[in-house]
């Protein structure tokens, strides 16, 4: 494609010129015609020129004290990269310049105050990275709902949606401890804003008992029956319900109360998946290791309504 003139005038403002008395860029000139030129690169699928150009329109709009709108010229810069990528032959280094122009979408917008935004920029440059660089897009989450809960202690519970995405994203990866780390932080946010933690909770035992580790399963349990809004809910039955199943030794009897308990399906489809699998490893060894206590028993409940 020939150099594009809107192109050409936005260069020419940004340069010194004796000739025409510009000492310094003329970025509120220049800004607009970038936009223009990207916008014509854009429809032309000429995606590489088009991200310049959004990034050089980004540089204009924070010279001139417009953060927000630099970081929405940076998110279109980030859109035409992901574009030209797809064009390319090989994965490798892909995700790269899109985390760092999100990255730098996301600094813009919380320079602006908007950190909901800030946010959500990480996440999406994790979603583009789930399946190129699986560790970075784990660490894009984290850095996303760090951003909301840096700001106010359980505002980042609303944002349910990353949450979900980050702990799928570990589950994947099989970092299991990571995924509950991540469960039991949302369900501690969810409690202090006032909404029900419950499904988190369950989802936790369950990765816990996928990872064959019944003694933090039993853990997890334990602490999450302190917290009122769970103890009495269905969740907190079934998941110790599912213990005792577990203490019984027998695969068969665990496979059967998953299967007899509808709330296993109403979690989120990386859990769901887990819970269908059960039980992973030596059963008779998870059993010794969650001992021969009832849970429900010490509860006052009829493990026969469990069941």
């Amino acid at each position: 494609m020939a150099q594009n003139e809107d192109y050409k005038k936005a260069e020419k403002l940004c340069k010194s010129s004796l000739l025409s008395f510009r000492m310094t860029p003329d970025w509120a000139t220049a800004t607009p015609l970038y936009e223009k030129a990207a916008n014509t690169f854009r429809v032309a699928k000429d995606f590489d020129r088009a991200r310049d150009a959004f990034e050089k329109a980004a540089t204009g709009h924070s010279r001139q004290g417009s953060p927000w709108q630099s970081g929405k010229s940076l998110e279109k810069a980030a859109d035409m990269e992901k574009e030209w990528s797809k064009a390319q032959q090989s994965s490798k280094g892909k995700g790269t310049r899109v985390e760092a122009l999100y990255r730098d979408a996301a600094l813009s917008f919380q320079e602006a105050g908007r950190h909901q935004a800030a946010a959500e920029a990480l996440g999406r440059a994790a979603v583009h990275l789930e399946g190129i660089e699986p560790e970075a897009s784990s660490q894009l989450y984290m850095d996303a709902i760090n951003i909301l809960a840096d700001q106010d202690e359980g505002k980042e519970a609303l944002s349910g949606d990353l949450f979900r995405q980050a702990i799928a994203g570990e589950i994947r990866l099989a970092k299991y401890p990571e995924a509950v780390a991540l469960l039991m932080r949302f369900a501690a946010a969810c409690d202090s804003l006032g909404l029900r933690p419950c499904k988190a909770y369950l989802s936790a035992v369950i990765t816990w008992l996928y990872a064959q580790d019944g003694a933090q399963a039993l853990s997890t349990l334990q602490d999450a029956l302190e917290v009122p809004t769970f103890s009495g809910s269905e969740e907190a039955q079934v998941a110790e319900g599912l213990i005792d199943a577990y203490r019984k030794g027998d695969a068969e009897v665990v496979r059967q109360f998953v299967a007899s308990h509808s709330i296993f399906l109403e979690l989120d489809n990386q859990v769901v998946r887990l819970a269908r699998k059960l039980p992973q490893g030596d059963v008779k060894v998870l059993a010794a290791s969650l001992g021969a206590h009832q849970l429900s028993a010490e509860r006052g409940a009829d493990e026969d309504d469990l069941t």
